[in-house]
């Protein structure tokens, strides 16, 4: 009989090691250096807010307002500031345990996104193991690949800028440079694809479908 309890012990024991934290229990204890506007405690508040389904805005340390505007299991998005805004995404590992995916992204008239990966416990996880991002001539159209024109747009397009997204089990990558680009942008929009990149994960690291 105590073998058999020491058994059934030793299986619950072993289910909840490799149970994965959720969502909310990993953005609570977020490293501040990762949201360094924010307090663990604002991070709180925006749940309780969200929860109870108020408008879910706190005052940060640089005395702006930052705003949580989605919250579900898999993933967040808060607005840190005017100019930027961070989204949180869990992606499950085949080892019952959550991929972490930190999108920043900062908003200037163009977006322009970066990526960061981490374990549940927040050690980083290099994200060349993980993704190959997409670059420009990814987001062009077949013919312009053959077009004696391509170099004009590379030289104008220095910045290689795109924003980033979490969703439906993948990310989704748009380019943004030509809004960077300016005034000559309507030369080249023709020359882009109008659907974004999307990439889905596969428990093991992000496939371009």
């Amino acid at each position: 009989m105590k073998k058999l309890f020491v058994l059934f012990f030793l299986s619950v024991f072993t289910i909840c090691a490799v149970q994965a934290e959720d969502l909310r229990t990993l953005f609570i204890n977020m490293p501040d250096s990762i949201m360094p506007t924010l307090t663990r405690s604002e991070r709180m508040d925006f749940l309780d807010f969200m929860d109870s389904g108020m408008r879910a805005r706190v005052r940060n340390k640089l005395g702006g307002e930052s705003e949580m505007t989605v919250l579900s299991e898999s993933s967040l998005t808060v607005k840190t500031s005017q100019s930027g805004r961070l989204e949180m995404a869990l992606f499950p590992l085949k080892k019952g345990k959550n991929m972490i995916c930190i999108i920043k992204t900062v908003i200037a008239g163009y977006e322009d996104s970066r990526l960061s990966f981490y374990d549940e416990n927040w050690t980083p996880i290099d994200g060349k193991k993980l993704i190959e991002l997409p670059v420009l001539d990814d987001y062009l159209v077949k013919d312009v690949l053959k077009s004696d024109s391509l170099d004009v747009l590379k030289k104008q397009s220095l910045l290689r800028l795109q924003s980033a997204t979490a969703g439906d089990g993948g990310l989704e990558f748009r380019y943004t440079s030509l809004d960077y680009i300016g005034e000559d942008a309507d030369r080249f929009r023709s020359w882009f694809k109008s659907d974004p990149i999307v990439y889905f994960w596969n428990g093991k690291r992000f496939k371009r479908k």
